[in-house]
């Protein structure tokens, strides 16, 4: 069974605001890892609070998140506190250090300027529906159990989200499933991350200069990674042709099989589903290509959109062609994400 595209979307939108939070956690001097932290310890009640709770739901290490926790600790953003009826159980408490940093690292300007192109670009108002519908659907999927007990020791998100917010949402449950493999696999995210692009960009996008754009990250780590991944067989560089100084980054069928054992197939498969008893989502589709749209217009710098969907792209009588580049596309190549992309 292949995924909705809704699940597709879900995941552009994802990395666009992945990105651009690492760009926003850069200038704040915080890791992204420390930002997810702090937001999801400020929607925690008392039976979410605790380092193996947390670890539950970013599918990561308990021993990744107790650094993590040192190091937030450190900065005055957290406390911890021992339970008051068991001692072994730490609860930890999000300070107004904590409070304001995550303010400063959250409220980004992609989402104002997206929430305000997604207002004036439909016809109606957007309807969340749709989006709690899926976000829903992932929730009954995630083998994070420990958020679906019971609507008491559930993850709670707050009180009024926007659009954006359930994506966000949606894009924590991906992350927490991929994270779970990755850790299974012996692979970092970063990795994954990059695997994962190199899997669907196209040939004008597939630079450490286009992957360091797509994710956010700075071309000296990039560089790092890349070099790890070589290593290990996943990927080859291959110099331009006519450019020297370019290089591309193809990925090989031992990269591909790793990718495709860390990818949450059996999440998707799962919310499929259930989706598919929801016929309702199916005429509402159209409200994620509205939502993915807005936030890639609202991307000052690239928006990774599909190539088909580019305002760059024609279809002519002898084939696909790239006005901007004035050349030839295969189907292939137009289905793939291209930096370049300029939304309609």
């Amino acid at each position: 069974m292949n995924k909705p595209n809704v699940f597709e979307y879900i995941q552009c939108m994802s990395a666009l605001i992945r990105a651009d939070k690492h760009k926003i956690c850069a200038e704040l001097r915080l890791q992204l890892v420390h930002f997810e932290v702090l937001d999801y310890l400020s929607h925690s009640n008392r039976y979410t609070d605790t380092p193996a709770a947390t670890a539950s739901y970013f599918g990561m290490t308990r021993g990744t998140v107790s650094q993590s926790l040192i190091v937030l600790e450190k900065k005055g953003y957290i406390e911890k506190n021992k339970d008051e009826t068991d001692k072994r159980i730490i609860h930890v408490k999000l300070l107004p250090p904590g409070q304001a940093i995550l303010k400063k690292a959250r409220r980004t300007k992609l989402f104002n300027t997206a929430t305000l192109l997604l207002k004036q670009n439909s016809k109606n108002p957007i309807q969340k529906k749709s989006f709690l519908i899926v976000l829903n659907a992932l929730q009954k999927s995630s083998l994070t159990t420990s958020f679906k007990t019971s609507q008491e020791n559930r993850f709670q998100p707050m009180k009024q989200p926007t659009i954006f917010d359930l994506i966000e949402y949606m894009a924590a449950l991906i992350r927490a499933e991929e994270r779970k493999k990755c850790t299974t696999l012996k692979l970092q995210m970063v990795h994954f991350q990059i695997l994962e692009y190199l899997s669907y960009c196209n040939k004008y996008s597939d630079t450490p200069a286009a992957i360091s754009n797509y994710l956010g990250i700075t071309r000296g780590t990039i560089s790092q990674t890349l070099i790890i991944l070589e290593n290990k067989g996943f990927i080859k560089k291959n110099q331009d042709k006519t450019d020297k100084r370019v290089f591309h980054i193809q990925l090989l069928d031992k990269g591909i099989n790793t990718l495709n054992k860390a990818k949450p197939t059996e999440l998707f498969i799962q919310a499929a589903i259930i989706l598919e008893k929801n016929t309702s989502l199916i005429d509402n589709e159209i409200v994620f290509i509205q939502a993915l749209t807005a936030l890639q217009k609202a991307n000052s710098s690239y928006s990774f959109g599909i190539c088909n969907t580019c305002k760059n792209f024609s279809k002519k009588a002898s084939g696909f062609f790239c006005e901007l580049t004035q050349e030839k596309l295969t189907k292939r190549e137009s289905e793939f994400i291209c930096q370049e992309h300029v939304a309609i």
